[in-house]
């Protein structure tokens, strides 16, 4: 006989599919939820600082998505024809472009930090700073990127 029984505490996700969900929320204005990434860690991996970052539903990220695929658009028009990958430089100017778009679309989402200091003294939250940070970490896009991906992360009961 196999028994299952429930998790004794239930991620956003699950207790969305156990509560059901509030069709009214449709109508509702959408509430903005961010979600923390942390990208720096102490001596016992606990989070001393990281990105706030909003979800795949919110204005900043359906606002530059819908401009990285209008330019692509405009970029292939022009050209006539895709990108031929399967020469060293289409390839690599493929490549190009798919991280490109990526930084962009990780720099869209990212609407605050946490734990950053210089000299001690909190610094105000700076998109160009998480931008060269983000080609000096690539890890940190990453970790930004894979939260982005992860719905559970942006949902609210």
């Amino acid at each position: 006989m196999i028994t299952t029984h429930a998790p004794a505490v239930l991620n956003a996700a699950q207790a969305l599919a156990v509560a059901g969900f509030d069709i009214s929320n449709l109508s509702a204005p959408a509430a903005r939820v961010t979600f923390d990434v942390p990208v720096i860690f102490d001596a016992d991996g606990e989070p001393v600082a990281g990105i706030k970052i909003v979800g795949k539903n919110s204005d900043e990220y359906r606002k530059e998505s819908h401009a990285v695929r209008a330019e692509g658009y405009k970029k292939s028009a022009k050209r006539k024809t895709a990108i031929d990958a399967s020469t060293d430089e289409g390839a690599d100017q493929l490549v190009h472009v798919i991280d490109d778009n990526q930084k962009r679309l990780a720099l869209a989402v990212a609407v605050d930090w946490y734990g950053f200091t210089s000299n001690g003294a909190v610094v105000p939250f700076d998109k160009g700073l998480i931008a060269t940070a983000f080609d000096k970490y690539p890890t940190w896009q990453e970790r930004v990127t894979a939260a982005l991906e992860n719905d559970a992360n942006f949902l609210k009961i």
